[in-house]
């Protein structure tokens, strides 16, 4: 019987998060679960403002401010989470910065996650069958790794 889930979700894939995050809530609901929703804003090339950077762009040289990246993948994770959880029930969220697949097992170990639910990669690389950060969770966890499949 699972009691902390951990689930990671990548705020850029939504179809994918949304099916991991479905999936970990009805585990949840059916183990009584404890649900810990979490996000990791990659570090960026210093020096390198982050928008041009997404974009593949290398112009533009503004430092960029982590704390408000961070606030700001606060306020959309927080309302992805209550777009597809039920009202009332109590789910944490955590933002962290850094390497994906090292803060994702930091979390899981922080919080004891009995399991982590994880989404396999995003759409677009179907030429490997887990994306890099899973592959990664799922050598290195020290519990359980659950990787839904879009």
């Amino acid at each position: 019987m699972t009691s902390s889930i951990l689930v990671p979700i990548d705020l850029a894939d939504l179809e994918t998060s949304t099916k991991v995050l479905s999936s970990a809530l009805s585990q949840a609901i059916s183990d009584n679960a404890k649900l810990t929703v979490m996000t990791v804003v990659p570090d960026f090339v210093s020096g390198l403002d982050y928008r041009y950077a997404i974009r593949g762009e290398t112009g533009g040289s503004v430092d960029y401010d982590v704390r408000e990246i961070v606030n700001e993948a606060l306020q959309r994770l927080n309302q992805i989470v209550s777009e597809n959880t039920p009202e009332g029930m109590p789910v944490d969220t955590i933002v962290r910065h850094g390497t994906v697949y090292e803060q994702i097992l930091e979390v899981a170990d922080d919080i004891g996650a009995d399991q982590i639910v994880i989404g396999a990669h995003r759409p677009q690389i179907s030429d490997y069958l887990l994306g890099p950060n899973t592959a990664r969770v799922v050598r290195h966890a020290k519990c359980s790794v659950n990787v839904v499949r879009s």
